[in-house]
């Protein structure tokens, strides 16, 4: 009975050591895989951690990048807005000055009194649409641009050749041009010569030649009452290229006083530099 215990007690030892044995490589690899786990959590927390201070980085130079645009988009915002108000105010001051000689030509022609029959009998009514009574001021001091007006007169010392012409072209007056007509052309890019109207009135041709568009200016004398002031007259022969985006001052008669001559060239170059 006695052996029997004893072997029972050896199976028992074994048993007892093998399984103190397994516990503790058990606790052997679970402490080497936890060794693992936490080697892994702080690469992972350090690469996390580099990527937040480079996201951190490249958010505050978007943050500087956008303040920046915006400082430049309010720069030009205001910029457009003072080129507005400033376009706002020159239509304003021309539309006030079309309105004033509009009434001004309505007046004289409302309170103008009945020619009596001494009067000469070939004289016409006044007319708001058409300027066939009255004068045209033909411009002609010293001579000085009597080339341009008058190709078999006498040429002054301002008028030759045009810049880019040929040598030909030297000897033939009618290619010549006064050099502040010249002057002209380069500041407001349009070309100009001088015809005459339908009703043999002289008057100035403008054309410009990149577009087609071609207009003629001419003088006339308002014959208000009390006083006679010389006013120029704007009509349109062709739109050319801007045919569909003229703006609708392009395509009205206009009447105007010299005055306003600086305002009405001023508002067309804008126009052709907006293009």
């Amino acid at each position: 009975m006695e052996a029997i215990y004893s072997k029972l007690y050896d199976k028992y030892t074994k048993l007892k050591v093998k399984k103190a044995s397994e516990a503790e490589q058990l606790s052997l690899d679970q402490e080497e895989k936890f060794k693992t786990y936490v080697s892994a959590a702080d690469e992972l927390i350090g690469y996390l951690t580099n990527e937040k201070d480079t996201l951190h980085a490249q958010l505050g130079e978007l943050r500087q990048e956008i303040a920046s645009i915006r400082s430049a988009k309010d720069e030009e915002q205001q910029k457009y807005e003072k080129m507005l108000l400033e376009e706002n105010e020159k239509n304003k001051q021309l539309s006030e000055e079309i309105e004033r000689l509009q009434r001004k030509e309505l007046d004289s022609s409302d309170i103008q009194s009945p020619r009596s029959p001494l009067s000469n009998s070939n004289s016409t009514k006044r007319k708001r649409s058409t300027i066939h009574e009255n004068e045209v001021e033909v411009v002609d001091k010293d001579n000085l641009i009597s080339g341009v007006f008058h190709n078999d007169a006498t040429q002054a010392k301002c008028c030759r050749p045009r810049l880019g012409g040929t040598g030909d072209a030297a000897s033939d007056s009618s290619s010549n041009c006064c050099m502040f007509q010249e002057l002209v052309e380069c500041l407001v890019d349009l070309k100009f010569s001088v015809g005459t109207s339908s009703d043999d009135t002289t008057q100035i041709t403008a054309v410009h030649e990149s577009s087609g568009y071609t207009f003629s200016l001419g003088w006339v004398k308002d014959n208000g009452p009390g006083e006679e002031e010389m006013m120029m007259i704007y009509r349109v022969s062709t739109l050319g290229t801007f045919e569909r985006v003229a703006p609708e001052w392009m395509r009205d008669v206009i009447l105007f006083s010299k005055s306003m001559l600086r305002t009405f060239f001023t508002r067309l170059s804008d126009y052709f530099q907006s293009l």
